[in-house]
């Protein structure tokens, strides 16, 4: 029984000191003021609340918001990137797009991409947005906000696809930290060398 322990104790510790390393590494990015200059600035999507912007959404809209009020003098594009679940009554960009009109962005300045279901599809479409409107997402200076336990997989995926993009992270509430945070640390922990 002592010898169970032992070995229960070193497994915890196996998951536990990784995962710690994990948190405090993203921490640390996610916090980071992104550099100016941004041509474009892109916000992932995620569930919403009926068909306005769930808290966590409004997060990262309103950390995206803040991103382009720091540009001096420029207006970078907005773009808004998410498609509509089965439970919700609209895609995540245009209550997104809605949102940002409510506080005062220009309609004509977002772009609305409401075909993704996932981060790589964000990345994807998003892409293909932008060359669609002739700008090479490759060259842009891209700014892409989620929320603070997705930054490390978002910047990797955005390399794979060949994106100059630094990322910005959004605060989560205390309530869902430590399972958001959990269930990212696994999310890389099973997909370390896939795209999507």
């Amino acid at each position: 029984m002592r010898l169970w322990r032992v070995v229960m104790m070193l497994a915890g510790a196996a998951v536990l000191v990784p995962f710690a390393g994990f948190t405090t590494y993203t921490l640390g990015w996610a916090r980071r003021s992104p550099r100016p200059g941004a041509d474009v600035v892109v916000v992932l999507g995620c569930r919403l609340r009926g068909d306005r912007v769930s808290p966590m959404l409004a997060r990262r809209l309103n950390r995206a918001l803040d991103v382009v009020r720091a540009e001096p003098g420029r207006s970078p594009l907005l773009v808004v990137s998410g498609g509509q679940s089965g439970h919700d009554p609209v895609p995540e960009a245009a209550a997104m797009a809605d949102y940002l009109v409510a506080q005062g962005i220009p309609a004509d300045g977002i772009i609305a991409e409401s075909q993704s279901r996932n981060t790589e599809e964000n990345l994807r479409y998003t892409a293909e947005e932008l060359l669609r409107r002739g700008i090479d997402p490759q060259l842009a200076r891209i700014t892409v906000v989620t929320s603070d336990f997705h930054v490390l997989r978002t910047r990797r995926l955005a390399r794979g696809h060949g994106l100059r993009a630094q990322v910005a992270g959004a605060r989560t509430t205390r309530l869902l930290t430590r399972k958001s945070f959990l269930r990212e640390f696994v999310a890389v922990l099973v997909t370390p060398g896939r795209r999507g």
